[in-house]
């Protein structure tokens, strides 16, 4: 890629003495962005029942431990390029937000899922997130030994083309449980 980017460059440097005029770097808009996976780091090591929403989680399900930092991961696909991911939590029971964003990511491509990474830090979730900053990374899945569920969150993603193209919002299919954990 970097030799396509040099010969570009080389190419408009000799056009641009020609007085003729290039369109360089130039950009296919994000588009039809999917959730096809979302894994925490956390997961339940029983049943369990909301008593809120008497939604039942099963053995296995993610969560995201309050007292503790929490790597959630997402895999995404999407046509046409992006530059940036934004990861909203949103409060279940509150409806309160919070939003990281990734670093430029350099008009990225998806022909398979694409897993990024964040962090969510203690005492925050579903409120904030700690980390201001999304990553492509692999997590390990721990089961916790005891937990109190507190709340639950959905993870709401979108992604931003270079030209500012926005692409639609996807969510987490069911709110992510929010507990105090112990490992």
């Amino acid at each position: 890629m970097k030799n396509s980017v040099l010969i570009g460059l080389g190419l408009v440097g000799l056009l641009a003495s020609c007085g003729s005029t290039v369109v360089v770097g130039t950009t296919d808009p994000v588009r039809n962005l999917k959730l096809s996976a979302y894994q925490s780091q956390y997961t339940l090591p029983a049943d369990y029942t909301d008593t809120a929403t008497g939604t039942t989680y099963s053995k296995g399900t993610s969560i995201i431990c309050d007292n503790l930092n929490t790597r959630l991961s997402v895999d995404l696909t999407w046509d046409g390029s992006i530059n940036m991911i934004g990861a909203r939590l949103v409060g279940r029971d509150t409806g309160q937000t919070r939003t990281v964003y990734s670093s430029a990511l350099g008009d990225l491509y998806s022909s398979r899922p694409t897993t990024f990474e964040f962090v969510v830090g203690p005492n925050t979730a579903p409120l904030s997130v700690e980390s201001k900053r999304l990553s492509s990374q692999a997590i390990v899945v721990t089961p916790v030994n005891t937990f109190t569920v507190k709340g639950a969150t959905f993870v709401d993603l979108q992604a931003q083309s270079s030209d500012g193209t926005k692409s639609n919002m996807v969510q987490s299919v069911q709110a992510l449980p929010v507990a105090d954990c112990t490992l």
